[in-house]
Order: C-alpha cells, then sequence, then structure tokens
C-alpha cells in the first residue's frame, strides 16, 4: 500500500522536457542563421570593393580599341571630325514614291571622262552623268572637261555647270555658262531636264526605271533616287514633293556608282560594267 501511494503522491510537470528541447533548437537555428548572413555580407562587401578597384573585361571593346586610325570624337577632334568629306544618306517617302536623298558633305563636285577608281578613297560619291551614244559611242551632248570642250550638241536641254566650284543646275539651249566654264578651267554637261524652277519638265520617254538626278534642295546640290522602277514624269513629280527646285537626270537604272558614309564605309549603287565605255563620264565628290 505504501509503495502505491507514493506513486501516487510524484508530480510530473506535462512537456518540461519538449519545451528544454525546442529553445535549444530554436538557440541552435538563430545562431546558424546569423552565421549565413554573416558570410553573406562579407561576401557582398568584397565583391563591391573589388567592382571598384579592377577594370570590367568587355566582349568587342579590346578588338576596337586596337583600331588605333579610328578618330574618337572627343572635345579636341570634333571640329576636325565633322570636317572630313562623307556622304549623308537618308530616305524620304512622297505620294508613295520612296526617294533616297545623297547629301555630300564637305566636298567639292567635279566631273571626269574614264572610270574613276574605287581605291581612292578620297572620293565619297560617285556617280555616271552622260549618256554615250549608241551608234558612235561618243558623249551626247555639250560637255566641258577642265576648260576643254570634248563635245556638242543641245538634244538633252537640262545641264550642269561647274565654275568655281560653283554647281548650277539649270535647263536650256543656251546659256552663258557652258562659255563660262571653257574660260574659266570649268566643267559642264547636258542630260535630260527634270524639274526647272519647282516646275515639272515633261519627257518623251514613257518607260519605267530606277531613276537618278542632280539636284538642287533649299540651295544644297544633292543626289536623288528612286528605290522602285518610276516613269519620268513620276520621278520629276516626287522630286517636286520633296522640295527640289532644279534638277537633270543622271544615267539610271543599274548604273554602277559609290558612296562613303560618315564611317567612311564604301557602298555601291547598281552594278559594275564588264566592258567600260571608253567615253564613259562621271561626276564626282572629294
Amino acid at each position: 500500500m505504501m509503495n502505491r501511494n507514493k506513486k501516487d503522491n510524484e508530480v510530473y510537470i506535462l512537456g518540461s522536457e519538449s519545451g528544454n528541447n525546442g529553445k535549444k533548437f530554436f538557440n541552435k537555428g538563430l545562431l546558424i542563421f546569423l552565421c549565413v548572413l554573416f558570410i553573406l555580407i562579407s561576401a557582398i562587401l568584397f565583391f563591391v570593393l573589388n567592382q571598384k578597384e579592377q577594370t570590367p573585361e568587355y566582349y568587342f571593346e579590346p578588338e576596337q580599341s586596337a583600331q588605333q586610325s579610328t578618330p574618337v570624337a572627343t572635345r579636341d577632334n570634333i571640329e576636325k571630325i565633322e570636317d572630313l568629306p562623307y556622304t549623308e544618306v537618308f530616305e524620304e517617302n512622297t505620294s508613295d514614291l520612296p526617294l533616297m536623298i545623297y547629301v555630300p558633305r564637305n566636298a567639292t563636285m567635279t566631273l571626269m571622262v574614264g572610270m574613276p577608281d574605287k581605291t581612292d578613297t578620297s572620293i565619297v560619291f560617285a556617280a555616271m552623268a552622260a549618256d554615250i551614244r549608241k551608234d558612235n559611242m561618243q558623249i551626247v551632248g555639250d560637255f566641258v572637261l577642265s576648260g576643254k570642250q570634248l563635245a556638242r550638241g543641245t538634244a538633252k536641254m537640262g545641264y550642269a555647270a561647274i565654275t568655281d566650284n560653283n554647281v548650277t543646275v539649270g535647263v536650256g539651249k543656251t546659256t552663258p555658262l557652258l562659255q563660262q566654264a571653257i574660260d574659266n578651267n570649268g566643267y559642264f554637261f547636258r542630260q535630260y531636264p527634270l524639274v526647272a524652277n519647282g516646275e515639272l519638265i515633261e519627257n518623251k520617254l514613257k518607260n519605267k526605271s530606277i531613276r537618278r538626278a542632280l539636284a538642287v534642295r533649299n540651295g544644297t546640290v544633292i543626289i536623288a533616287e528612286s528605290k522602285n522602277r518610276i516613269s519620268f514624269h513620276d520621278f520629276s513629280q516626287a522630286l517636286i514633293d520633296v522640295g527640289i527646285s532644279d534638277a537633270i537626270y543622271l544615267v539610271g537604272g543599274d548604273a554602277f556608282g559609290w558612296y562613303h558614309d560618315n564611317n567612311h564605309v564604301r557602298h555601291e549603287l547598281g552594278t559594275e560594267l564588264s566592258d567600260i565605255p571608253e567615253n564613259i563620264s562621271y561626276i564626282i565628290w572629294r
């Protein structure tokens, strides 16, 4: 009896052992969390401090930085870069007839007979100028090269005259600019007229082709080219719609030419001839 009563009088605190175990588990978890947090903060601080001290590596930059010949636009040489000759190129759309506009910058226009040298990096734009007769392979219309008249004729009344580095685009069977070009070692050639004083000039040819023109826009001499095959009439109207005041035709279609952009990368126009006529002529800017 005494043994049973002793057992009955013993007092147990329920949950005391599980409570101690939970407290120990909590303390251990907190310690691990603080250790991990310390390691993460240390790693982040180490990474940030090292980023400030090291020069970052780039995938493409080493090859580009090695190109010492490429001018860099800095405060000291930016004016010099802006003065380098190049061709500005942009597209304009009007009446659903897209045109490519080429504007030679910081360059002087001249005329030449023969194929220009494609390796001449001073040429920033080159395009065929006067046409050639199919029967005798002679230049069509009045043509003056450095003051020397190489051809005569007014079958095409449009003209471009270059005297004292001034370019005039106009229309007329006669013009004093022809003699001025001869007297002043200038240049002169004839082509189909397209626009005169903002007015459309009709031409008899009705076929469609890629068209190219020497034109004047707001006092600046430019080259305009159709992106699609169009008629003379539609080409002339498109030129007027983009603000061209005067324009004459240049040999279009797939006539070969090229230009250098503002990065001095050469882009070709048309298709190069395998058999080049002796009297082929070009206008060039350099």
